[in-house]
């Protein structure tokens, strides 16, 4: 949700971002990679454009969002607003989404009780599709207001509003209000395995600093919203509210609280709430009877910026969840620059992955003055043959697309880079002096430098998570070198992040002179470097050509590394250094896994269980 929509204000539309997908093996159509629809023998996609949907505006003013039916089919679900007629479109898909048919009107939605947006969906057991909206009541939150029609009530309104199917998704009911107040967007919903229909939900209270709450409340601040559940037993006919109002501390008193929690079934019987918040991380909740009752919500070991989590299960009961690894940046608190997925054997206990299946293409551009901006949100749905079909909210311009992500992917131990297909999968935007190079040998090499002292000078780079693995690198420090610091860390942020060093796992600075621990390297000749680590020990070993350099102790607790970082440390203009290869093996890791964020020591304390 949009900064502008919690507030209670009017939401405006977000400038086009079109997320660019990593795809080594993909051919691209217009700079995005798209899907081969090939998958012979045992290789795993990387993430890629399924499809191309509406290219204007005017065609299609919501995304796409999936659901597969009773018989195997996916429909894609779009909403079209023409001044204030508004209108579900629906295309279907008998191959996975590999073809689809053209968009074909489902049903109509009444003008006169308001705009209609924000809407989620998904397939009951009885094969009966069901709609959930957000409708402004006449407000002039989602569309302007009417002059025919004046607003259901004063104050700010988003109610929840369902349109549910008939004979197998292919008649269509009247839209109908469930819930009133002024709700957060609706991500998720879920039929329990005994039938229930849980939908969870987040609202506006009367909440402010001078108004927080009392007991505890009182002396801290939990922002002005809450969360929440609906839910159904009887096929979404009626609902009720659980009783229990969930809240999460807040960072400042201008924020809003935990929003947008989502949900899913764990084997053992319990449900599992995550919460978007503000803290670095998501909230968690559980609840023993299918929703009605929830535990007081507790930070869990899942970093996080200020957006939602998306969970699916798939056919083989392993979890997908996919969210915004992110942390320290203003917008959003850590931004939404990258979409990471990650997987889980073991019902969310540990997840391997961590990887970025999503970029934002237009990172490298400053970010617009107002608006959602980057990759996130993500509506995932599971094919009949295992993969996840997904498409995103905020990825909010012209044309819209569907993704699919092959779960096997999210397995791979081995990532490598020789900067042969350029730099998009490294994030160096607002940063000068980063950029290839030719080099003599042939090919080309990453330069760091330090070109200018009033801009920042660094790269990032991603690879599958793990609690051991390794790093090989080739380095080059140039005549000039002013420093560099290598950090080994367990999540995203801006390769301009002045804080990183602070928050790295591991920091290996390279001193001016070329010395890291006790090696030095040596000006303008290569320098294969090794980094090896143990969470479960805290500790690096480095070597340097071949010969130990020393070892550096974790100086925070994880359970995994997944984010490379150089950043330089000169005072003044240098000639930086060149990174000709990386390659990361975390094979070592697998099965044997520590839980991500939670090591065996704070295991024994407790954390994160």
């Amino acid at each position: 949700m949009s900064r502008s929509r919690l507030s209670g204000s009017g939401w405006k539309p977000a400038i086009a971002v079109v997320a660019v997908l990593l795809s080594v093996c993909a051919r691209a159509e217009n700079g995005v990679a798209k899907l081969s629809t090939s998958r012979a023998g045992a290789v795993a996609h990387p993430p890629a454009v399924l499809v191309k949907f509406a290219e204007s505006a005017s065609t299609h003013d919501n995304m796409v969002k999936p659901v597969r039916l009773s018989d195997g089919r996916l429909l894609a679900l779009s909403l079209t607003t023409h001044v204030r007629s508004q209108e579900m479109f629906g295309r279907y898909s008998s191959n996975d989404g590999v073809t689809w048919g053209e968009p074909h009107s489902l049903f109509k939605l009444p003008a006169h009780v308001g705009g209609f947006g924000y809407f989620d969906a998904f397939t009951d057991r009885d094969g009966e599709v069901h709609i959930f909206y957000l409708n402004d009541g006449n407000t002039g939150s989602v569309l302007p207001k009417s002059a025919d029609e004046k607003p259901v009530r004063s104050g700010p309104v988003l109610d929840i509003w369902q349109v549910k199917s008939s004979n197998k998704a292919t008649q269509w009911g009247l839209a109908t209000s469930i819930w009133k107040g002024r709700a957060g967007d609706i991500l998720s919903v879920v039929q329990l395995r005994n039938g229930r229909i849980l939908l969870p939900i987040s609202y506006m209270t009367d909440r402010g600093w001078g108004h927080r709450g009392g007991g505890f409340k009182q002396f801290t601040y939990v922002g002005s919203f809450s969360s929440s559940a609906l839910y159904s037993d009887d096929g979404g006919e009626t609902w009720e509210q659980s009783p229990d109002e969930l809240v999460v501390p807040v960072p400042d008193l201008g924020t809003i609280g935990g929003v947008e929690p989502i949900v899913i079934e764990l084997n053992d019987g319990r449900v599992w709430m995550l919460i978007r918040t503000q803290m670095g991380r998501f909230y968690e909740s559980f609840s023993h009877d299918g929703g009605t009752h929830w535990s007081q919500p507790k930070p869990s070991s899942i970093l996080a910026s200020e957006s939602p989590a998306a969970l699916v299960r798939l056919p083989d009961q392993r979890i997908v969840m996919i969210w915004n690894e992110a942390n320290r940046y203003p917008y959003a608190y850590g931004g939404r620059h990258v979409l990471h997925a990650a997987i889980s054997s073991d019902e969310g206990r540990t997840w391997r992955g961590h990887r970025e299946i999503l970029r934002d293409p237009m990172r490298k551009d400053p970010p617009p003055p107002n608006g959602d901006w980057g990759t996130a949100y993500a509506f995932p749905v599971v094919t009949a043959r295992g993969d996840l079909i997904f498409s995103t909210w905020v990825q909010t311009g012209i044309p819209r697309y569907l993704f699919r992500l092959d779960p096997r992917w999210l397995e791979e131990t081995r990532q490598s880079t020789d900067f042969s297909q350029g730099v998009d999968d490294w994030s160096t935007f607002g940063t000068r002096g980063v950029e290839l190079v030719p080099v003599p040998q042939g090919g080309n090499a990453l330069e760091v430098r330090r070109q200018d002292v009033a801009w920042p000078s660094g790269a990032v780079w991603n690879f599958p998570v793990g609690n051991k693995g390794q790093l090989r690198l080739r380095l080059m420090l140039r005549d000039g070198f002013g420093g560099n610091n290598i950090g080994l860390t367990d999540h995203y942020s801006v390769p301009f992040d002045e804080e990183d060093v602070f928050y790295n796992v591991f920091n290996l600075p390279i001193a001016s002179d070329g010395k890291l621990l006790d090696a030095t390297m040596t000006a303008n000749r290569w320098h294969n470097v090794a980094l090896e680590w143990d969470m479960a020990r805290g500790e690096c070993h480095v070597d340097v050509d071949g010969r130990p350099a020393g070892v550096v102790r974790a100086q925070r607790l994880t359970g995994g590394l997944n984010y490379l970082r150089f950043h330089s440390t000169s005072d003044a203009p240098d000639r930086g250094l060149l990174v000709e290869s990386v390659d990361a093996n975390v094979s070592a890791s697998w099965p044997a896994a520590a839980r991500i964020g939670v090591t065996p020591a704070r295991r024994a304390l407790g954390v994160g269980q």
